[in-house]
Formats: C-alpha cells, structure tokens, sequence
C-alpha cells in the first residue's frame, strides 16, 4: 500500500539576482514498510527531496511551483501550518546528517526529548520521564539518566545520532527520512546505527526513506533506490535489479566509482618515517600535586615504518588514536618515544631547527572548507608557505600557483577566487595542492574524502595516486573507510583503544584477518 506519492514536484531557489531550478517534476512513491533509498552526488537534490517531504523548506527562499506530495492521500502543500506542525516529528520525522548541528547546544538531552513528548504524545510528566527513559534505552545507550543529563558536546558522534533517533522515533512515526544518518561516523557504529533503523522499521512497520552517496550503504538496507543528478531522477527501481543491470549512463558510472584497488607499482625499501615506542596522553584531572593527576592514555607504544614511495592506512574508530599519531608524527602534540624521518630524530630537535624541516610533511585534512581560510584568495592560500621557505619573486610565485592548481586539474583563472566559490572536491583539490606547495617527502591525509560523493571520491584517489607517482610521496592515509583504505594502500595498520592490535600488507590484513576487531571492521565496510 503506498503511504506516500511525489507527483511532479518542482522546486525553484529564489534571490534577489536570480531563480534557479533545483527539482525537476520529481515523481516516485513509498510504500508501507518499504525502505526507499535515494542515491545522488552532492547538489542532486537528494536532502531538498527529504526536506519539501517533511515541510521543512524555507519558504523565503525556496519555493515549489509544481506538483503534490500525497501522504495517506493529503497533499501536504495544501494543509496550513498548524496541520504540518501536528504532522511534523510525529507522523513524518527526519534525522539529519551531523548531529552536533542539529541538537540544541545550550539545552540537555532531556528538555529536546521531551519537548517532543509533550507536543505530540502527552504532558503527564511521569509518563514524559517514562517514554523518555524508555526510548533512550531502545536505541542502546546505556546509562540513561547520565544521558539525558548530559549537553550534546558532552557525548559521543555514535551517542549523539542515536539521541537524534530517539527523539525521530519517539512518537512512532509513519515515515522516517534518514539524510546521511551514517556518513560523520566510523564503521562500526554505521552499521549499529543501521541495524538499530531497521530493527524499529520491522517492529513499527515504518517506511524508511534513507538519503545517501554510499552505495553499499543502499545496495544493502533499501529495498527500491532512485538515481538522482541535477534536479533530476534518472532511474528507480528495484534495488537489486539497478545494481546488477544499470540502465542509465550516469547510474554506471556511480557504481563503478566505488573504490577499487589503484596500486600498481612497488614503493621503495628506504625508510622514511619510522616510530619506535611511541606514547602520547592528555591531562583529564589537572590537580595541584602531581601524583594526584590522571591522564587518558592516547597512544601507547607506536611502533610504524613507511618507506620511500609507500602509502600505509590507519584505519580505526573514532577515538582510537588515529589522529593523534598524525599531530605527534607532525610535532603539534608532545609525546614520548622517538619519531625518526628521512634519517633525522625529529624527537631531539628544538623548534628552530625543526622548523627547516617542517616543508618535507605536509597534511590535508577531512574537511577543507575549514581548513582553507576564508579570507584568503587561492594565490595566497598557495603562495603561503612559497612565501617562508622560497626566495620568489612575485611573478614566480604566480607561475608556480598556476601550474599547481594544473597539476590537480584546476584552471590557473581560479586564482583569485575564494574557498566559498568552489565545490567540496574542488576544494580537496586546492588543499592538495597547498600541501604539495613545498614539494613534501610526507603527506598526511586525515580522513580527506569521506565528506566526499563516490564520484568526486574516485577522482581524488586517482589524484593522489598520480601525484604519487610523479614524486615518489609518501603518504599515510587516515580513515575509518577500509574501502578506500583497501583501494590505496601498500600496508595497513589497524588501531584500537590507543594500540596497533594488527598490521600486514592491504591484501593479507582484509583477506586473513587475524583479530574479531578487524573482522568486524571488514564486516562493517561490506567488505565480505
């Protein structure tokens, strides 16, 4: 029986300059108890399909022009506010991608939870603790009262999405929109956070729309998927049938984007970096006396080499220490042990002269909009660290920022833009550039495409494999995507709980893994 119908929904984004056309007579249907999943690169339209479904469309800006959105037969375009309101978080209900975002900051988890209650369900307030306690218990969390006590900085990514499910599926709603519910956490917890979704959807008979780039993601857990690209659906249907017989040109090209192994050449046998009994820990109880103070152990005897030309993946979950040994290895924490690069201890140096060798490693980080600032333009973004360890004229500096931003397949006019003028792989692109500036041994890559669609995913890899090539770079790749980690690395090394429990090369380490952590990893990556 279907529970929902789109029906030629068009959908204009209106400013002052101008008006663009973002959905394009979208049609498609949800069924009862189906889970729909909805596939696209960033842009496609994907979260504005899931938010003019749960009336959340700023009206100001965005306005539909077209069509109908039947839910039990009831165009939701024709009801007034105060029906939407009673429909709203209680009917149809939505989870957004980053939690932290979406979680009041000054409010604790009990007062969000309840004015939930409240509004929808009852204003008893034995009954409000009640449900309250009750359905932080269902999503798993243990220790209920420190919960819903708690702020949301105070919790974990996997605590606070599994807040913003409670308070979604409070009220036992006919329809739960899913944007990216997984897409900021490691693995592991993705695929708890998935089991958890569709153990509430087969209990309630709840129909489930689920948004995201991640194709293994809805290959596994929908059971119909649209294909959408700008504004546009390209295809739907089955889930099963889309993936194994593809009819649409852009739908192949999405599923053949998912990683494969890009390593096909031999790193070199001289060592680069090695670390040997490295510990790092941060201060948790500053007390006055010494003696009295306790420490959370980050890193505990770190022992990792890389070589001349090799790329080794970090792979753990979030907390496990991964980009802790980035800033150690990086000399931006302090730490004890030694850390060995290019034959110099850089453990024994003092800041001068660690300074003349800090141009030989370089990191790009997970998020690039963050890291690129705002007020720079791209020539002084590049031109930065040209500016410190280089004796250029400004003509110069300009012919090499050209040829660096052609060198990552950006045009040399995009030099006086600013970050906020490019999209988020063309970005990734200008942080690699920025980090190959100096012409670096080492690169860091800390998480640098899991922000990123398949598509735009596929074209960095193959980036920075290529870059690889043509400077013999040496990089360790961080993340918590064992796909990607299979698809671009030599060796691998798994962390858990601040230790190395397992090491081997990419092939050995996914295919005979020897501990149940590493395991479960690979079962998490739909990787067996």
């Amino acid at each position: 029986m279907k529970i929902l119908e789109v029906n030629n929904l068009s959908l204009q984004y209106v400013n002052l300059n101008n008006t663009k056309s973002i959905l394009k007579n979208i049609n498609f249907y949800l069924n009862q108890g189906e889970t729909l999943g909805i596939v696209g690169e960033s842009g496609s339209g994907k979260t504005l399909t899931g938010l003019s479904i749960a009336s959340l469309l700023d009206k100001s800006i965005f306005h539909i022009n077209n069509g109908e959105i039947l839910f039990n037969n009831n165009n939701l375009l024709l009801q007034s506010n105060e029906s939407l309101r009673k429909i709203r978080g209680n009917k149809i209900s939505m989870i957004f991608q980053e939690p932290m975002l979406s979680l009041n900051p000054v409010q604790t988890i009990n007062t969000q939870l309840t004015e939930v209650i409240k509004l929808h369900i009852t204003k008893d307030e034995d009954n409000i603790k009640k449900i309250a306690s009750e359905m932080i218990n269902k999503t798993g969390l243990e220790e209920t009262n420190k919960i819903l006590a708690s702020y949301p900085h105070m919790l974990s990514g996997g605590q606070r999405q599994r807040v913003m499910i409670a308070i979604s599926l409070v009220c036992s709603p006919e329809i739960l929109i899913a944007d990216e519910p997984t897409t900021a956490l490691d693995v592991t917890l993705q695929l708890q956070i998935l089991d958890l979704l569709k153990k509430f959807k087969e209990k309630t008979s709840m129909s489930l729309i689920l948004i995201s780039h991640d194709l293994d993601l809805i290959k596994n857990y929908s059971d119909r998927v649209i294909i959408m690209k700008d504004g546009n659906i390209l295809e739907d249907g089955e889930t099963k049938k889309i993936f194994k017989n593809p009819t649409n040109k852009y739908t192949k090209e999405l599923i053949q984007s998912n990683p494969h192994n890009m390593i096909d050449f031999k790193p070199s046998n001289k060592i680069l970096l090695k670390t040997t009994n490295l510990n790092c820990s941060f201060i948790t109880d500053n007390a006055f006396f010494k003696k009295n103070r306790k420490y959370f152990q980050a890193l505990t005897d770190i022992n990792i080499e890389l070589n001349v030309g090799e790329t080794i993946g970090i792979v753990g979950e979030s907390g496990s220490g991964k980009t802790t040994l980035a800033m150690s290895i990086l000399q931006l924490l302090n730490y004890e042990g030694t850390i060995q690069f290019d034959g110099h201890n850089l453990s024994k140096m003092d800041n001068n002269e660690l300074r003349k060798h800090r141009n030989n490693f370089q990191i790009v980080f997970q998020d690039p909009f963050s890291s690129l600032s705002p007020r720079l333009t791209i020539f002084e973004i590049l031109s930065e660290g040209l500016m410190v360890y280089e004796k250029l004229s400004y003509k110069e500096m300009i012919s090499i920022c050209s040829k660096l931003l052609n060198e990552v397949g950006l045009n040399e006019s995009m030099l006086n833009r600013y970050p906020h003028q490019f999209s988020g792989g063309q970005r990734q692109r200008i942080a690699i550039a920025r980090a190959i500036s100096l012409k670096p041994k080492l690169i860091i890559m800390d998480e640098p495409t899991s922000a990123l669609d398949v598509i735009v995913q596929k074209s960095i890899l193959e980036l920075i494999i290529s870059l690889q090539k043509k400077y013999s770079l040496s990089y360790i790749f961080i993340s918590h995507d064992l796909k990607v980690i299979k698809s671009i690395s030599h060796r691998i090394y798994i962390l858990k709980d601040s230790k190395i429990i397992e090491s081997n090369d990419a092939h050995n380490i996914l295919y005979n893994p020897k501990t149940d952590y590493t395991k479960s990893l690979i079962k998490s990556s739909f990787l067996n």
